[in-house]
């Protein structure tokens, strides 16, 4: 089993890594192709120098923008008060982190949500902070990025998070969800098709959600085994019309464990009635 298993939705069409290989070196030997460079009006010395910015800018207009993202998690979480789960959604300002503030009915402090893009990028990953009026707090990891299979990305994530977790500055995260306007369609396909719902005129099923652990200074071992409770999973849960009683069956949780100079890391997904897939890496 490989990281690919840290969730249990794949990619359609995504090209076998062995395929990326060699576009990527059939890409970097252009630069000896003076035939090919001249006809197109470049020398090899422009192409070179060009390659790194060029490869930026396509990554750049293949990506989803901010404001992608952002309609994205409006949507979502306008379902969630138009369902009536939560009565305010104090939405980022321009120039701020993008941090929604939901006030939750039962739950006595407001929940953060920290939206980033792919987990595998530091800035998505460990450059964070949780405001202090949180009572749980998610990265909301809104990636459209198909180079890895969604458990792949999740994975990457949940490694460069133990960094954050170990530290001793104060913030500390419920968990994490990975879910985008890609989840669900014919590039995404995800098993949790059944239970989705239409926002936004799109076919949108439940996110993938991974309850974090709690810190404890002493012990070298947590959450290995799913033992962490959160609140706020089952509310979101409830968007989707599975009921407070079925929502364990369909959130995951991220268990760290060190042995010696060694780390492990535990990536549990689950969608349903024995149904469950994951990684320990």
């Amino acid at each position: 089993m490989g990281a690919e298993d840290a969730a249990p939705c794949r990619h359609a069409g995504a090209p076998p890594a062995d395929v990326v290989e060699r576009v990527s070196r059939l890409i970097r030997g252009l630069g000896g192709e003076e035939s090919l460079l001249t006809r197109h009006g470049i020398t090899p010395e422009e192409f070179h120098e060009a390659l790194g910015p060029s490869i930026e800018k396509m990554r750049g207009s293949s990506s989803a923008g901010v404001s992608d993202r952002r309609r994205f998690m409006q949507g979502i979480l306008g379902h969630l008060a138009s369902s009536g789960l939560i009565t305010r959604v104090a939405e980022p300002h321009y120039g701020d982190d993008t941090v929604y503030r939901l006030s939750v009915p039962g739950m006595t402090d407001d929940v953060a949500i920290i939206q980033k893009g792919c987990p595998d990028g530091a800035h998505s990953s460990i450059r964070w902070s949780v405001p202090d009026w949180a009572g749980e707090a998610y990265l909301w990891w809104v990636c459209g990025s198909m180079n890895y299979h969604p458990g792949v990305h999740v994975h990457k994530g949940v490694q460069r998070l133990f960094q954050r977790f170990i530290d001793d500055r104060p913030d500390q995260l419920a968990g994490v969800i990975f879910h985008n306007e890609l989840c669900g369609g014919s590039r995404r396909l995800c098993p949790k098709s059944e239970h989705a719902v239409v926002i936004d005129g799109r076919e949108t099923p439940p996110p993938c959600v991974y309850v974090m652990p709690d810190r404890e200074p002493s012990a070298n071992e947590w959450n290995w085994n799913g033992g962490q409770k959160r609140a706020f999973p089952t509310v979101l849960m409830k968007a989707f019309g599975i009921t407070e009683e079925q929502a364990p069956l369909f959130v995951g949780h991220v268990g760290y464990r060190v042995i010696g100079e060694k780390r492990k890391t535990n990536v549990v997904s689950r969608y349903g009635i024995a149904r469950m897939t994951s990684h320990r890496s």
